[in-house]
């Protein structure tokens, strides 16, 4: 099941934002982000608890993936695929032209998974993120 985040499901996210990046968002940073984009911020969970999330807004009537993971444990079994499949029907009801996320350039996997469900490499943005790797910017064209 895809349904919108709570504050209450913080703590969760960031034990899955811990297992995910190298340098995780913090709790307050999320709540912001709850704040700003609330239906924008979504969960896959199951019986088993929150398996992953994604978070979303639209700019310029493009839509941007802020953040995509899931639990170290359901990787590979298609909850990513479903929060991002889910991300683009998000983007298209809103009439987006297209979607864009940032990944780094070191995460092969990651480029890997968007590269397979039609995202394309743009450009690189130099130190992008907090310890100065770069990002890799890609792009899915959601035009008919």
């Amino acid at each position: 099941m895809i349904r919108h985040a709570t504050a209450g499901d913080i703590p969760r996210i960031v034990r899955i934002e811990s297992q995910s990046f190298k340098d995780p968002y913090s709790p307050l940073l999320l709540m912001n982000l709850l704040s700003l984009y609330p239906t924008g911020f979504l969960l896959a969970e199951t019986h088993q608890g929150i398996l992953g999330y994604t978070i979303l807004r639209i700019i310029g009537g493009k839509g941007h993936i802020i953040g995509l993971a899931t639990d170290e444990k359901v990787r590979g079994k298609g909850v990513g695929s479903q929060l991002l499949k889910k991300a683009l029907e998000y983007f298209k009801t809103r009439s987006a032209q297209g979607a864009w996320l940032e990944v780094r350039v070191s995460n092969k996997s990651a480029q890997k998974f968007y590269e397979k469900r039609g995202f394309q490499p743009l450009r690189i943005i130099k130190g992008y993120y907090g310890d100065r790797e770069d990002a890799l910017l890609l792009y899915h064209s959601l035009s008919p």
